[in-house]
């Protein structure tokens, strides 16, 4: 597994895949420090997960099977290696790609919150600790999990512009309102927002959650949504990497 997961990495060796990760997360970070100071660390995680995050995952897969799918996968079909784990080895490749973009967006919120508050002397109208933004990273990259196998297979079913089309499209108008639902572990995109209502104690829309705000109910704040989301997010991954390995291993056999 360990050679299929180097193999698909230096696929990409001196392209996007390798500075996406790092200028993407970056460029959120650094434009809710300048639009919104007072409420910057939550609304650079808001933003992050609710748009660009998943914009973000969409096109690293995209970048990912780009260069074998333009040859119909034709050079990976030739050869004799198991198509399987090369499947695998692209998930991997994409998980790795949003783990560190969670990472500089985590180490970037925190670094700049103390930049701001001590260079600059910014008060935060809301202020997680260090720990709850950890903690708010962690959940964050493991509710995206399922956008990995899931951007990937649709890359393999409908092309580049499409699968960033139907997976943006779907997220954008679904997400935050589904998200609101007792029922919001059947929409898997719905599972960030759900958690970091939680963990960051923010709504969809970045607002705070507390009463008096639009769209908040108390129900929003039940611990219990963590471990359903959790369970919900790594059920929806292995879903999703399944169906797309059962997809590379037909196209095996039809090669």
């Amino acid at each position: 597994m360990r050679h299929y997961f180097q193999a698909e990495r230096l696929k990409y060796r001196h392209s996007a895949v390798e500075w996406m990760p790092v200028f993407m997360p970056l460029f959120s970070v650094l434009l809710a420090a300048v639009l919104t100071w007072e409420y910057f660390a939550v609304d650079s995680y808001n933003w992050w997960y609710m748009t660009l995050f998943p914009g973000f995952t969409a096109i690293l897969c995209g970048l990912i099977g780009t260069k074998d799918r333009k040859m119909q996968n034709r050079a990976i079909l030739t050869l004799p290696v198991d198509m399987g784990k090369v499947w695998d080895g692209k998930v991997l490749c994409g998980l790795l790609g949003i783990g560190m973009a969670m990472l500089v967006l985590f180490l970037g919120t925190v670094g700049l919150s103390v930049v701001l508050e001590r260079g600059f002397g910014v008060v935060f109208f809301i202020r997680p600790m260090f720990w709850e933004q950890a903690w708010a990273a962690l959940l964050l990259w493991v509710a995206f999990l399922w956008q990995v196998p899931f951007c990937l297979l649709l890359f393999q079913l409908v092309g580049f512009f499409p699968m960033l089309l139907l997976h943006m499209g779907s997220y954008i108008i679904l997400a935050a309102s589904m998200s609101l639902k007792p029922y919001f572990v059947l929409f898997p995109g719905a599972l960030a927002s759900r958690m970091m209502c939680v963990a960051l104690k923010i709504l969809p829309n970045g607002l705070p959650a507390e009463p008096g705000q639009m769209t908040f109910v108390p129900e929003l704040l039940d611990q219990k949504s963590i471990p359903l989301g959790l369970f919900a997010a790594i059920f929806w991954f292995i879903l999703f990497w399944w169906l797309g390995r059962m997809l590379f291993e037909r196209q095996a056999k039809r090669g």
